[in-house]
């Protein structure tokens, strides 16, 4: 099982990038948060955005301590991102969103049937 606040502040960080970069951008404003089951004991939360994209020498990079493309950013946000993901025994990346923007997505091991995935006989 997950820390809530832990992944809660992961899935925070990358909204609010989302965010920023959309509001800079003219024209069409899509922010797109999935889930998936990449394979069998994972789940996969993806976030994309149809903001300008990412230059690959920064994706490259973008998951270091100290790199950013704010002009008023810290740039660890993502390194923190990184930090509790893979704590978590995921992964996490950012790719080139199809037809414009980027899409961050990190992967969870999925908790086992029987394990408090079910929801109970109240419906909780």
């Amino acid at each position: 099982m997950a820390d809530r606040i832990q992944i809660q502040q992961v899935l925070v960080n990358l909204i609010r990038n989302a965010v920023d970069v959309l509001t800079e951008s003219p024209g069409r404003r899509e922010l797109t948060i999935a889930t998936a089951l990449p394979e069998v004991g994972m789940v996969e939360i993806s976030v994309a955005d149809s903001g300008a994209g990412l230059a690959p020498q920064v994706r490259e990079h973008l998951f270091q301590p100290f790199v950013t493309t704010k002009q008023k950013g810290m740039g660890l946000g993502l390194s923190i991102c990184r930090t509790i993901v893979e704590a978590h025994g995921g992964k996490i990346a950012a790719d080139e969103r199809p037809g414009g923007g980027t899409v961050f997505r990190f992967t969870l091991r999925a908790p086992a049937p029987g394990n408090g995935a079910e929801e109970d006989e109240s419906g909780e």
